[in-house]
């Protein structure tokens, strides 16, 4: 065999050995980047649905409510996220349903029981959130446990005393469940009214029908101070 056809043989066979190493060591790796992958689409998928659960959230409090599947995905997705705040807003998302459905209506029934279920262990699990204590006394109070919802709104009203995005909502509660108020419950509703009287942003919500009706109930029985 000649020099140049040695060589030509030599540079073949070196060629070859190239590829098949290539093939040997690619072939693992292409089985364990499908591994990876196959791995990840179901960890990565909890949190995509988590992401869109976010957005569908702020349009169902804006009052945009979707259709029943698409927000039993979104209260599934919300419990999902393992933190005790999204269990409130899965129970926000059903009680607005339930109130567009009719409290009162038969049709809103699993809405509202679904939502106590989910504030329940909310509050069991951060019990210093005020906004899942103050949903939580709407919901006893619409399936007409007075008594839990006083209960709940005096929890609220002792965390705190002064949130100014919970004023209005616990006016209008407190109006329904005084009778089932404890004294401590009303003075902090009396303190409550003297606070927001003071406060420009509040001015709507002094001047509606809860707070007046508030003030006549303490002028009759004031609360201790």
């Amino acid at each position: 065999m000649d020099t140049d056809t040695r060589h030509t043989v030599m540079a073949t066979n070196t060629l070859d050995t190239t590829r098949i190493d290539g093939v040997i060591f690619g072939l693992p790796m292409a089985v364990l980047a499908l591994a990876m992958v196959l791995y990840c689409i179901p960890q990565l998928s909890p949190v995509w649905h988590y992401a869109k659960a976010e957005a569908e959230y702020v349009r169902v409090a804006r009052g945009d409510i979707p259709g029943e599947l698409e927000l039993d995905a979104l209260t599934g997705a919300l419990r999902r996220s393992g933190k005790p705040s999204d269990l409130s807003r899965a129970a926000h998302a059903q009680l607005i349903r339930a109130q567009q459905l009719g409290v009162r209506s038969i049709r809103s029934l699993p809405r509202l029981t679904a939502a106590r279920r989910d504030l329940l262990k909310g509050v069991s699990a951060a019990p210093a959130d005020a906004y899942a204590w103050t949903r939580l006394a709407v919901v006893e109070m619409h399936l007409s446990s007075t008594a839990s919802a006083a209960r709940a709104l005096e929890m609220a009203l002792q965390l705190a005393p002064a949130e100014r995005k919970l004023t209005a909502i616990q006016f209008d509660l407190a109006v329904v469940l005084w009778p089932e108020l404890e004294p401590a419950a009303r003075s902090s509703i009396a303190q409550r009214l003297r606070w927001a009287r003071q406060l420009p942003e509040l001015k709507a919500a002094m001047s509606g029908n809860s707070a007046k009706t508030l003030e006549r109930l303490l002028a009759v029985d004031p609360a201790p101070r």
